[in-house]
């Protein structure tokens, strides 16, 4: 075992030399395993180990656990850090299942240990049982890729060099080094989810089916692991090439190119742009905003999060505390590009002759150059602003406008406006004013376009 060990330690580079390591040790096999293995290759990787050891304060045997535990470290010359947590407080406290609330407290603590002495890594002793169990629970729970790709031998300072060692394996070594583990008999306890997979379908499974059951739902979760960093790195490359604007609360894709990915794609570009705004979705949430922005339309998402498909834009917006003081106020440069910093857009201008044809686009506009009163500026939303819509026959109020287009609150002082004298010219990206329409006495015409910046 201390060979399979060391292979994935450097496979996966899990130590260099000088590494701290905080081992989390329950006294069970798994754990007791971890560390004197940790222990025997010390010299060859050159790190240093330091014992955590949590009660959970869940069993009557746990202070025996503990002092087990703490006479081990003291015998192997390793210091220990040694804690108490009420984790069934804590399953009240946040509505968790206690597999959950356990586990939370525990890496909690251990975080806390890592950081108090300074250690770089934190080992914990998921094994290939381990792993193989949670492949089937994300299975059975409908997770995708994400999920079934299952425990990954590092994250972040967390490592597993156990991962892909069996627990029959494990106890074997523990008898040939003599080690005397603990015993947790909730671990037989089959009203827990686990513990019945554990006990009942991964046996099961083995005998009618495949033998090697542990080993090869392990080795498909390798394969998962490996495939899903490429996908991951397709979603990160595509959430970047279609995101248009984001800023607290706010995040604006480009519709069309995000219309344009494959739907894997797709879903995994909404999760990332849920988690920028500290949102985490589920999977049928996503398909009802990829259902909704194919054909336009909004939705909530949990957490108050709104998804709008609105002409070229999809939307994700949180709804403010209240109201965010943003002003900005620019010389349109015609011809040539105006940046808007303020709301990572630009509007590029220029002069031509007007379009004899001219497919409405709301990221686009066409005025008449002579009606138009120089210079232009470009700034955004004040009270008491109104226009004209092109279409209308009367003057609205920019408030009331923005209404009608159901426009959020929080997005309306993120609108540019093209102001022509003392009159709205454009409300880019949404409706240009009847006022400045060309016609087929237009001579010259001015075309805006609006554009993400930089």
């Amino acid at each position: 075992m201390l060979d399979r060990v060391r292979q994935t330690v450097r496979r996966y580079g899990l130590l260099v030399p000088g590494d701290k390591v905080v081992v989390g040790v329950s006294g069970g096999p798994d754990s007791l395993a971890l560390l004197h293995s940790l222990r025997a290759l010390q010299e060859e990787f050159g790190h240093t180990l330091h014992v955590a050891h949590l009660n959970h304060g869940l069993r009557p045997e746990a202070a025996a656990d503990a002092e087990y535990v703490r006479n081990l470290a003291r015998r192997w010359g390793l210091p220990v850090t040694m804690a108490r947590r009420d984790v069934a407080a804590y399953q009240q406290e946040h509505r968790l299942s206690l597999e959950e609330a356990a586990r939370e407290v525990r890496y909690r603590f251990l975080l806390e240990v890592a950081t108090a002495v300074g250690a770089s890594k934190i080992a914990v002793g998921h094994q290939a049982d381990d792993q193989a169990e949670t492949v089937l629970l994300n299975l059975l729970r409908g997770s995708g890729l994400t999920g079934l790709k299952a425990m990954v031998p590092q994250r972040g300072q967390v490592i597993r060099p156990l991962l892909f060692i069996s627990r029959a394996e494990i106890e074997a070594y523990c008898r040939q080094q003599g080690l005397e583990p603990r015993q947790d008999f909730t671990n037989w306890d089959i009203t827990l989810r686990r513990n019945k997979i554990r006990h009942q379908l991964l046996p099961f499974l083995a005998r009618e089916f495949n033998p090697a059951i542990v080993r090869t739902l392990s080795r498909t979760a390798v394969i998962l692991q490996e495939e899903e960093e490429i996908l991951a790195n397709l979603a990160g490359e595509a959430f970047a090439r279609v995101k248009i604007h984001q800023e607290p609360g706010c995040l604006v894709l480009d519709r069309e190119e995000w219309l344009s990915l494959a739907p894997g794609i797709q879903r995994r570009v909404l999760r990332l742009a849920a988690v920028s705004l500290g949102r985490k979705v589920s999977f049928n949430q996503v398909e009802g905003a990829r259902e909704m922005a194919s054909r336009g339309g909004t939705i909530t998402w949990p957490g108050h999060l709104r998804v709008e498909a609105r002409g070229t834009e999809l939307i994700l917006l949180v709804p403010a505390a209240g109201p965010r003081a943003i002003t900005f106020s620019y010389p349109l440069q015609v011809p040539g590009l105006t940046p808007l910093p303020e709301v990572g857009r630009a509007i590029r201008a220029g002069l031509g002759e007007p379009p004899s044809t001219f497919k409405g686009r709301e990221d686009e506009a066409w005025l008449d150059w002579d009606k138009l009163e120089k210079p232009l500026v470009v700034r955004n939303w004040q009270p008491g602003d109104y226009f004209r819509p092109l279409g209308l026959a009367g003057n609205k109020k920019l408030q009331d406008f923005f209404s009608d287009i159901h426009l959020p609150a929080a997005r309306r002082h993120l609108v540019p406006l093209v102001i022509s004298g003392r009159r709205i010219a454009w409300v880019a990206g949404l409706r240009p004013a009847d006022d400045f329409k060309i016609t087929p006495a237009t001579r010259l015409a001015l075309h805006l376009q609006l554009e993400p910046w930089p």
